[in-house]
């Protein structure tokens, strides 16, 4: 059984310095810094829109603010090397097995953490009911 293919995916990048020099619009030659963690595991980490919530209050619960990714993920697959592989809760992930370049980038957002007690999970409601994430 295939599962059908998301149109986006989303890569969250912590706000800080290293990440708030790019450029908006994202040109389509900028390279994207590694995280510390996708440097280790040796793939770029990203979501789909129903993994959002979970992967940003796991991952970065503490943070107040967070850069968004939104990846065209269709043209991003056609041309490099996308693994959807189990992680630890046994979700399947779409890993990136090369850089990132903004040519695959449809748009750069900063997001907040609501401040209400559904924290990450308000925020990505409201990101849908503004169109930003979609499947």
């Amino acid at each position: 059984m295939t599962t059908p293919q998301p149109n986006f995916v989303y890569k969250i990048l912590p706000n800080t310095p290293v990440y708030q020099g790019t450029p908006i619009p994202v040109p389509p030659s900028w390279i994207f810094p590694q995280t510390e963690v996708d440097a280790k595991d040796g793939f770029i980490h990203m979501s789909t829109a129903a993994q959002l919530p979970g992967t940003l209050s796991r991952f970065f619960g503490t943070d107040e603010t967070v850069q968004l990714l939104k990846i065209d993920f269709k043209r991003l697959s056609s041309f490099k090397i996308v693994k959807w592989e189990k992680a630890s809760n046994g979700d399947l992930f779409p890993h990136l097995y090369a850089q990132l370049e903004g040519e695959y980038v449809r748009e750069l957002k900063v997001v907040g953490k609501s401040t209400d007690e559904k924290g990450w999970e308000a925020s990505v409601e409201t990101l849908v009911q503004d169109g930003f994430v979609e499947e």
